[in-house]
């Protein structure tokens, strides 16, 4: 694609500004079932779309392949489109800037096919034998992929950015006494020719034994740590109500909380899409913008929302490097990347320890129905296990644990040391709290 080319005939055709968004995705996966490959896909697909602003108006134009030959036609669209949507705020698109790239770590090894097949084997015979009561390996695969984004605009921004990761993943059904469970392992790795099958089977299916047997608590008011998985999943699901947008919009929990106390002072909560312990990292976002580091939180003082450039223009603010795409087809959101609780000194058994007894609350579900987004009002099925003598006890199951995120936030006790952030871009460390509401029997 000649952008200049594009980029020129656009201002001949009353297009005042053009942005050129490319996205380069390779994919590879392999599943393996019952000691033979199952499937294996791969796939390489360059996306592209075109944002134009005409009359003050903004366009957005996908295109799946790209033909220099059809410049017009595209860009006749792109266009049309301007021309008949109604006035409103355009789109600002942004000159270049001054920054300091940083280098993700470059020891990724890309394994080959036979390599790939050699261990997922070995890894379902490791899967089997983890405990007795493994009754089959019901998923095993690995997936890996490789991206780049390259913008170009009719202001002289010209910046590249890209990403890569290998995913191992396996489930397994573990059966005692008639009863069935499953449990699921899911791990980036960097090196297969690393990996501890042993280990990594041995989390699987401790996965799914710890839940046999698992029973319902009495309801009633339990000192409560969620365990950093539980608690990831919460904190993502809620990461909205610091959208610049979403507070612009009066539809966020925190939009007149700016620089008042929302969690415990033992909160801390940062968005870094540079973090080098992250899986993935952005120098820009989709817009082209820089990224940086923010404080979301400080000591449970609520100090920065995340911006792209329009939701920065309306609050009259500068975008905080937050502006990202679902994908290339899709109009830049507000997202937040590699944003987490910061861990804090102790580890989940010294919590535990400290506790004396009480609740472990291992994984949430039904986050989708279960979360009021505006009020942070939550009712969630949950599990874990008691804690009796600051010792892990019996199993729990079939609960379900209801409050309100922002209160829940405002009683921690402790932050644990434990955050990892695996394959995910938002992370938080296990979290123990004064108290929380649980229904069981």
């Amino acid at each position: 694609m000649n952008k200049q080319a594009w980029i020129a005939r656009a201002a001949e055709l009353g297009i005042a500004e053009l942005e050129i968004y490319e996205e380069l995705s390779e994919k590879r996966e392999v599943t393996w079932f019952e000691g033979r490959m199952d499937t294996f896909v791969t796939s390489s697909v360059l996306g592209t779309s075109l944002r134009g602003i005409a009359d003050g108006k903004t366009a957005n134009l996908a295109l799946e392949k790209v033909d220099d030959a059809k410049m017009d036609e595209a860009l006749a669209l792109l266009r049309e489109q301007a021309a008949v949507k109604p006035s409103g705020d355009a789109d600002e698109l942004r000159a270049p800037e001054e920054t300091e790239e940083v280098e993700a770590a470059d020891d990724w090894v890309t394994p080959t096919m036979d390599e790939i097949a050699k261990a997922l084997a070995e890894l379902e015979k490791a899967l089997a034998a983890a405990d007795s009561r493994v009754t089959q390996v019901t998923e095993l695969g690995w997936s890996e992929g490789k991206s780049v984004r390259t913008i170009v605009n009719s202001k002289g921004l010209d910046v590249r950015d890209g990403g890569r990761s290998q995913i191992l993943y396996a489930g397994v059904a573990v059966s005692e006494n008639g009863e069935v469970k499953s449990g699921y392992r899911v791990e980036a790795v960097r090196d297969l020719k690393k990996l501890d099958y042993a280990a990594f089977a041995a989390k699987a299916a401790e996965d799914a034994v710890h839940q046999l047997g698992a029973a319902p608590v009495q309801s009633g008011s339990y000192p409560v740590i969620f365990e950093r998985r539980a608690m990831t999943s919460i904190f993502s699901a809620l990461t909205d109500m610091f959208s610049g947008e979403r507070i612009g919009q009066g539809i966020s929990p925190l939009k007149d909380a700016a620089d008042t106390a929302i969690f415990s002072d033992k909160i801390t909560v940062a968005d870094d899409p540079r973090c080098p312990d992250a899986l993935s990292i952005a120098n820009y976002d989709d817009e082209g913008c820089p990224t940086r580091r923010k404080l979301l939180v400080e000591n449970g003082v609520f100090r920065q929302a995340l911006h792209n450039t329009r939701s920065a223009k309306r609050m009259k603010t500068v975008s905080t490097g937050n502006g990202f795409k679902a994908g290339y087809a899709s109009a830049v959101g507000i997202r937040p990347m590699n944003c987490s609780i910061l861990p804090g000194e102790k580890s989940l058994e010294e919590m535990m320890k400290d506790m004396g007894s009480g609740l472990v609350i291992t994984k949430l579900s039904g986050l989708h129905a279960g979360l009021n987004h505006t009020t942070t009002d939550f009712s969630l099925l949950c599990s874990g296990y008691v804690v009796e003598n600051g010792e892990r006890g019996r199993d729990a199951a079939l609960i379900t644990v209801a409050g309100n995120f922002l209160d829940l936030m405002k009683t921690v006790v402790d932050v644990g040391s434990d955050l990892e952030w695996e394959y995910h871009r938002i992370a938080a460390p296990s979290i123990r709290f004064a108290s929380c509401a649980i229904s069981g029997k």
